[in-house]
């Protein structure tokens, strides 16, 4: 049986072929004016080592303090975004553990992770020093993550023996998809199939090329991103935290050479529109030879054809956190359409309609493929049913036309295509709302959910002292002649059935910044049910 690849075998070989490349930059943050005075180069050679010095350290911890067994699953909880959480990713696989990837964010407790903890039967608990209060109710052992202090004397452990269908790692959702976030176990030839589509990766090791940070590390994005970079031997530049501002973005690409970009359309809609107004931000971004965007829905046009007017290659990206990557497009600049294909790597992936009569394909992940996602996972048939519905619209190419659970089915049992009603209010009402969610899962007619822009942007077309009410009409006469043509369950009928929420206060994943349509529908709740009062 060959080899199984995995990401300890992908920096083992980029290591060996290019010690001296340079595969991270960190930011060096003056700490009085809080600007990045320049980057700390981390060569390959040094990454390897790296992983190496913490895996002795948390073999020793784990198997000779605390008698934790090799294979064990333990825990790993952190923001995600920092060189450090990446060694400790790897440095736990290094020590013949099994690492699972933990997000916790702002104002959660423990019975956020105490699901996912005894889902996998974690056996130890390693997190950031703020999450002190979360862990005092964690009954398992729990250590502080460590600094990297060269060198120990510990032995760098041997790997245990494992087989394709052994566990190598646990991701977990970002919770866009559902409320809930849910934990995804990944094998060995799993893993080896995501290092081989890393190889037809957009990258070029020929060129350098130098990525920037795509997401947190507890996330399947930047997990697959870092393996492809890391094959390619191309740099990532780290942030000095979480998604960065437009000026930080700028200053990244301008003195970093930055040439690809990887973020979510929530973040990357906010730098486009910061180009509208600002020369140098549009000079950056039409400077590097792609912007990938993947996550969730880029939604209006309007970001898109000012793109591809001023030169922004603007590369559409699909995957999934069972699956990683599966559909990728050519660009802008090769193609206005912008269509999605096949990524190379992928062509085990299926399009299946959704009834007899519709022309709605959900894509499908059969178990022959090395990508398809535990067997937890897959259907009685055997595949993996992912719930994202396209359209052909050319052979072999595609264009997404939301989840399952954004087609609802309304009271008289007819389908409503939520995510068209929301493209279009974001197409049309961009210069006075933030954002917008439809609601109205088994009601007689959608509700439209707005967040609305405070202040608004320079764009805007109405006046600043524009009340609610002024407001909801305002959008309901911009949507009517799109609403005209459609179903009557389809409408939003009048400005009744639009509500308005400050903004900041749409529930959103953290990592992709995704609205959480179910959780709004049940904060809705009350207000849905004496909106359709007399309809039931």
């Amino acid at each position: 049986m060959p080899l199984l690849l995995t990401h300890l075998t992908n920096i083992e070989d980029a290591a060996s072929r290019f010690p001296a490349r340079v595969a991270f930059k960190i930011p060096q943050v003056n700490s009085q004016t809080d600007e990045i005075e320049q980057w700390t180069d981390i060569t390959f050679h040094q990454f390897l080592l790296d992983i190496e010095h913490l895996a002795r350290y948390w073999f020793h911890v784990l198997k000779e303090t605390s008698d934790i067994p090799q294979r064990s699953v333990i825990a790993l909880c952190f923001g995600g975004f920092k060189y450090l959480d990446v060694v400790h990713v790897y440095a736990i696989s290094r020590a013949g553990y099994i690492p699972q990837l933990i997000n916790i964010f702002e104002n959660a407790d423990f019975s956020v992770i105490q699901g996912p903890l005894e889902q996998a039967n974690t056996r130890a608990f390693i997190h950031e020093s703020g999450y002190s209060d979360i862990v005092q109710n964690i009954p398992i052992p729990c250590f502080t993550l460590v600094t990297i202090v060269h060198p120990n004397d510990y032995p760098l452990p041997g790997l245990p023996h494992v087989t394709g269908s052994d566990v190598a790692v646990i991701y977990q959702t970002s919770g866009s998809a559902s409320a809930k976030s849910k934990i995804v176990p990944c094998n060995y030839t799993w893993l080896d199939g995501i290092v081989h589509k890393a190889t037809r990766a957009h990258l070029d090791s020929a060129n350098l090329d130098i990525l920037v940070w795509h997401g947190s590390m507890g996330f399947m994005a930047q997990f697959s991103a870092l393996i492809s970079a890391i094959y390619h031997t191309s740099c990532m530049v780290q942030y000095k935290s979480g998604e960065p501002s437009t000026s930080e973005l700028v200053d990244i690409i301008n003195r970093c050479k930055t040439n690809k970009l990887f973020l979510f359309p929530h973040f990357l809609k906010k730098h486009i529109r910061a180009s509208y107004m600002d020369p140098e931000t549009l000079h950056a971004l039409s400077s590097v030879d792609e912007i990938v965007y993947g996550g969730g829905s880029f939604g209006s046009d309007e970001e898109e054809e000012w793109a591809w007017k001023n030169g922004i290659n603007l590369v559409n990206f699909f995957g999934t956190t069972e699956c990683s990557g599966l559909l990728i497009s050519d660009g802008l600049r090769k193609s206005r359409q912008n269509y999605l294909r096949r990524l190379p790597g992928s062509c085990f992936i299926k399009f299946i309609p959704i009834s007899s009569d519709s022309d709605l394909l959900e894509l499908i992940v059969p178990p022959e493929a090395p990508d398809c996602p535990d067997v937890s996972f897959r259907s009685s048939d055997g595949d993996y049913h992912t719930n994202d519905l396209f359209r052909e619209v050319e052979p072999g190419s595609y264009v997404f036309c939301g989840r399952n659970d954004d087609w609802f089915n309304m009271q008289d049992c007819d389908l409503c295509d939520t995510k068209s009603i929301e493209d279009n209010v974001r197409s049309l009402c961009g210069d006075i709302i933030s954002d917008c969610v439809v609601v109205g899962n088994g009601r007689p007619s959608p509700v439209l959910v707005v967040e609305v822009c405070s202040p608004p942007p320079p764009s805007c077309s109405v006046s600043p002292s524009i009340n609610e009410s002024e407001l909801k009409i305002e959008i309901y006469h911009r949507i009517h002649p799109f609403h005209a043509a459609r179903y009557p369950h389809e409408r939003v009928a009048s400005p009744d059935m639009i509500f308005v929420v400050p903004l900041g206060t749409l529930p959103r994943t953290v990592t992709k910044a995704t609205v959480r349509r179910k959780v709004v529908e049940e904060t809705m709740k009350e207000k849905l049910d004496e909106l359709f009062s007399g309809n039931v």
